[in-house]
């Protein structure tokens, strides 16, 4: 008897194991994560629930779960949690840890500023083609800043920003080219640029306009406003092609994309870099 029942067991254990649901992969927790955090009823629970497994997939090195749970710690204001987890995907090249955590360095309200650390990681943002990060860029090499003033770097940063949509980088770009900061003194495209900025929503674009029309004359300000139809045609097909669009995303001082925007904007940049 007692030797039929220890072979029961022993079948009734192995018919377990055959049919037991296999551990999920850190992906599909990430995917469980999201969906509870943007689901419309979110509950108390449903958001322990997803935290816990954001910790999982990103304790398991899965990149997007790392990016998100940064996210919601620095929504939460625990910052030095949020610099662990963005830190931990940056290194592994995920350009919205990489801008969330150069903004941080760079703002220097939470933490204590760091430039070099804020230049380190929008550098590599920037690289993916993030015009938040190559505002960011302009802005530390261009003087009010605290930092050493290089015009020529300051350009270059400012006209990323300016072609991927960001209608403060268009304002800051005009501003140097009509100064001749930078190596090159362009009046007529600085002009562009301000119509394209005041297009964009940059009201201080409208005002800087008033005062240069006289300057370039008539026949220079038509030749301008046809060029500023076909830059801003351009930027805007630019947008179209980005992962979408959220709030202080083309501000004077952009926001990496929010939870909900962040897998599309991931998807979206991996394609365009792999292109």
């Amino acid at each position: 008897m007692l030797r039929r029942i220890a072979v029961l067991l022993a079948l009734c254990a192995s018919s377990i194991s055959l049919f037991a649901v296999p551990p999920a992969s850190p992906e599909e927790d990430y995917r469980r994560a999201m969906s509870l955090l943007l689901g419309n009823n979110q509950s108390l629970a449903d958001r322990d629930d997803a935290l816990n497994l954001l910790r999982s997939a990103a304790g398991q090195g899965f990149v997007l779960a790392q990016t998100a749970l940064g996210s919601l710690y620095e929504a939460t204001q625990d910052i030095q949690q949020a610099i662990r987890w963005y830190a931990a995907a940056a290194e592994k090249n995920d350009w919205i840890a990489q801008f969330s955590l150069g903004r941080i360095y760079f703002k220097g309200t939470v933490v204590v500023r760091d430039v070099r650390s804020a230049k380190k990681w929008l550098a590599l943002a920037a690289a993916s083609g993030d015009g938040g990060s190559a505002f960011y860029l302009g802005l530390l090499n261009d003087e009010g800043q605290g930092t050493a003033t290089n015009y020529a770097e300051a350009v270059k940063w400012y006209r990323q920003s300016a072609e991927a949509g960001n209608p403060f980088a268009q304002e800051k770009l005009a501003v140097l080219l009509l100064k001749g900061l930078g190596g090159e003194h362009n009046p007529q495209e600085a002009y562009v640029w301000l119509l394209v900025a005041s297009d964009l929503g940059n009201h201080r674009a409208e005002q800087r306009l008033q005062f240069m029309e006289g300057d370039i004359g008539r026949n220079g300000t038509e030749a301008a406003r046809r060029q500023a139809l076909d830059v801003r045609d351009r930027v805007l097909s630019s947008v179209q092609h980005a992962c979408g669009s959220w709030q202080d995303q083309y501000s004077d001082m952009p926001a990496p994309p929010p939870l909900a925007s962040q897998v599309t904007c991931e998807t979206t940049t991996s394609k365009d870099a792999a292109n």
